[in-house]
């Protein structure tokens, strides 16, 4: 849905449009997706020629703005998701129309196209306000697009893929592009408004033509916001989006990955690495893009400085994570009561999770309560311990970052169970105050330490 959707604005850009809309309707049994943009519209001769299959070659000479090239586009991307595509477009000499029906040519046996708009392909361009200048692009009998919420959710995430293909177009204002009414802001794949984002430099090369290479190794998750996690991980997720953002003049045309080159494969370590090339639309061909525009193929003359640039991205985001590693247990080492709930324990190659018997709060519970029944609470919680549901979630969710779920976490909860744990302590000054020093070095109470000053000092003011 999404490629077929970005193949029919490829012909809006084409056509000098500034806006394009996708409108449609999910009823069953009325469902429908039109395209409508403001461009320059189609006479009869055009129009004829744009809905016939095969129209130009792919080595035909094309305008800098034509982001076509097979002459399949509008009627392969269409009645992939559709049997019938009716397409109107205006001009100042009148409005002009081609519909082809799969079922009609089958009946019929014979390559029939109407030329005269239907009424209710008419009413549907009444409703959704196409007037003016511009084209029509209508999908009925959705057979492959489907209906209701399988087609709502299909169009649902067209918009993230539209917005990550044309971002270079909405964000110098040269492209207003609405799904269902909502306006799509520009996915910046490299996050180049955050002051922790890491150029790497540019640099020129010679394929066919110029080709301009930016590496950008983005921020560590932890100097992130949640938006800006959830919104940098882009339609894939931060695994997948990693590597080359290949763009054919400013559409983007292949998103991450590393083009299947030597010894470059996915991996948490390097889903900070993304790397911009910009390459000539006229040499789309040396590149070997498919006829989707959705894969390519760099040139053998610049695949060794694709990988030299690669390499240097990757190890950057490595190294992006070691020094994240190295500072935290540099914290740890200055301050050495810092106590953790959970530790792990590796036993026959595998891990597995154990709450902390040495946590002064735990301590303090089992001498409180009875060793047997703490204890037996305490291996309930370390067996039914999900570590299987949690490394899915981690590998679905590669932005997060180390006690996250605690983020979310308010002063007044915190109070609550700072409470609770500290009238479980002993009533020796000492322990107690080994005690709160654990609590406050550690999430979520590191965060409140006036809270935690303020509930110490009316609990036991020596402390």
């Amino acid at each position: 849905m999404a490629t077929a959707l970005a193949d029919l604005v490829d012909n809006s850009l084409a056509a000098s449009a500034r806006e394009v809309r996708v409108e449609f309707n999910t009823d069953k049994g009325a469902s429908w997706v039109a395209v409508v943009d403001d461009g320059d519209g189609m006479m009869e001769i055009g129009l004829h020629e744009a809905v016939r299959f095969g129209g130009s070659g792919p080595t035909a000479e094309r305008q800098t703005g034509d982001l076509g090239r097979f002459g399949l586009g509008l009627k392969t991307a269409s009645l992939s998701q559709c049997r019938v595509l009716t397409v109107l477009s205006r001009t100042s000499d009148g409005l002009a129309c081609r519909t082809w029906d799969i079922d009609l040519v089958r009946a019929t046996d014979d390559w029939r196209v109407r030329v005269v708009a239907d009424n209710e392909a008419i009413d549907i361009a009444q409703r959704i306000g196409f007037v003016g200048t511009g084209t029509m692009v209508l999908w009925r009998r959705l057979d492959h697009a489907g209906e209701g919420p399988v087609l709502a959710r299909k169009l649902g995430q067209s918009r993230n893929r539209l917005r990550m293909w044309f971002h270079r177009y909405i964000a110098r204002g040269r492209l207003r592009l609405v799904v269902g009414g909502h306006e799509l802001t520009a996915w910046d794949p490299f996050c180049r408004q955050h002051m922790a984002t890491q150029d790497l430099g540019t640099e020129r090369l010679e394929a066919g033509g110029l080709v301009q290479v930016i590496p950008y190794v983005l921020p560590h998750p932890s100097r992130l916001s949640e938006a800006e996690i959830k919104d940098g991980a882009g339609p894939r997720g931060w695994n997948a989006q990693q590597g080359f953002y290949v763009y054919r003049g400013d559409r983007l045309v292949s998103a991450g990955g590393w083009l299947g080159m030597p010894d470059m494969v996915i991996t948490p370590q390097t889903r900070l690495a993304r790397i911009e090339v910009s390459m000539d639309p006229a040499s789309d061909h040396v590149w070997q893009v498919d006829v989707r525009k959705s894969r390519v193929h760099p040139p053998a003359g610049i695949e060794e400085d694709l990988a030299r640039l690669a390499a240097s991205a990757r190890s950057a985001s490595v190294a992006v994570f070691r020094r994240r590693v190295t500072t935290a247990a540099a914290r740890q080492g200055r301050d050495r009561e810092l106590t953790f709930g959970w530790i792990q324990e590796r036993r026959n190659g595998t891990s597995r999770y154990l709450v902390n018997r040495q946590h002064p709060v735990i301590q303090a519970a089992l001498v409180a309560n009875g060793t047997a029944s703490i204890e037996a609470v305490l291996r309930l919680v370390e067996r039914t311990l999900p570590v299987g549901v949690i490394a899915i979630e981690a590998e679905n969710d590669l932005g997060r970052i180390p006690q996250a779920a605690l983020e979310g976490v308010e002063e007044a909860e915190a109070r609550a169970d700072l409470v609770a744990m500290l009238a479980a302590l002993p009533d020796d000054a000492h322990a107690r105050a080994v005690a709160v020093r654990a609590l406050g070095s550690v999430e979520p109470f590191n965060r409140f330490p006036a809270l935690l000053a303020e509930i110490v000092g009316q609990m036991s003011p020596g402390v």
